[in-house]
């Protein structure tokens, strides 16, 4: 596959990697993959790696409502126009037939971020983001960078920032890593506050590590491909608000990642094992934590 991120004048944009959202421009929209047909093959070949819902949906509704007698994916593929149906085809990367142009566009990603995204990498995957007309993916918040290229039809994503703690706060972070993946609650008094990304066929936009986001797809079939990379320092901060969690349920206050040292590591041995954490989570040691 020939470079999808071509214009050199796009270096500049990816040097706010992880920092904000960018838009940029690419040309996986001319690849014949994303058609209706490519795409109901490439789920019959990825059976199992399918998140779909038919319910209906707006910004603060979460991601637990798929929809009830949902019909097959395969059917929902085929009625996306009739339907209001949202479906994340995900382990692109492995598709047998496709697999090597996903795993080529996440290393022209890598090389185009360089080492602040190389150094960092733990895992790649490759989701295909398929959606009715009309339909809005709800407000939530992702473990992993985001670069999501717009391959068909035409959306609006609204993207906030990341590191705003009244926006997103950090019992929400919590949360989200204590097993809730809709703990952050959509505001809609901060709405004016989100950068508004038209994105059609050959557009794109990087997210960085838990941008808050949500999109309204406008009047087709919309089709994208997100990539997303899991970082080993999103593993570390994923573990000790894990931790605050747990702490967090048996009364304690915990202090926020990065606000001690010495904390956070013990946060980490705690949480490396449930022999560690269990002697450490019990409320003698609260003081450790406040």
């Amino acid at each position: 596959m020939s470079s999808v991120l071509q214009a050199d004048r796009q270096t500049a944009l990816f040097a706010d990697y992880n920092r904000s959202s960018f838009a940029f421009e690419h040309s996986l929209h001319q690849s014949d993959i994303f058609e209706s047909g490519q795409l109901i093959a490439m789920s019959a070949r990825l059976p199992d790696a399918a998140y779909y819902s038919t319910a209906d949906s707006s910004v603060g509704d979460g991601w637990k409502r798929l929809g009830d007698g949902r019909a097959s994916l395969a059917e929902t593929l085929e009625r996306l126009d009739e339907t209001n149906s949202l479906v994340l085809l995900k382990r692109c990367e492995r598709d047998p037939r496709y697999g090597a142009l996903f795993r080529e566009l996440m290393a022209e990603v890598v090389e185009r971020c360089g080492g602040a995204l190389r150094d960092d990498l733990d895992v790649g995957r490759a989701t295909l983001v398929i959606s009715s007309p009309g339909r809005v993916t709800s407000y939530h918040i992702d473990a992993e960078v985001n670069f999501l290229f717009q391959v068909r039809g035409r959306k609006l994503l609204h993207a906030f920032d990341p590191n705003d703690r009244t926006l997103l706060s950090e019992t929400e972070l919590e949360g989200f890593y204590g097993g809730d993946c809709d703990a952050a609650r959509y505001k809609v008094e901060r709405q004016n506050e989100a950068r508004v990304f038209p994105l059609e066929p050959g557009k794109g936009v990087h997210l960085p590590l838990h941008a808050p986001h949500w999109t309204q797809n406008l009047d087709g079939i919309s089709v994208g491909v997100s990539l997303n990379f899991t970082l080993r320092s999103g593993v570390r901060l994923a573990k000790l608000y894990e931790a605050n969690a747990r702490l967090r349920r048996v009364g304690i206050s915990p202090s926020a990642p990065g606000a001690s040292s010495w904390q956070d590591q013990l946060k980490l041995a705690a949480i490396a094992g449930v022999s560690c954490a269990r002697p450490l989570l019990r409320r003698p040691f609260a003081k450790a934590f406040t």
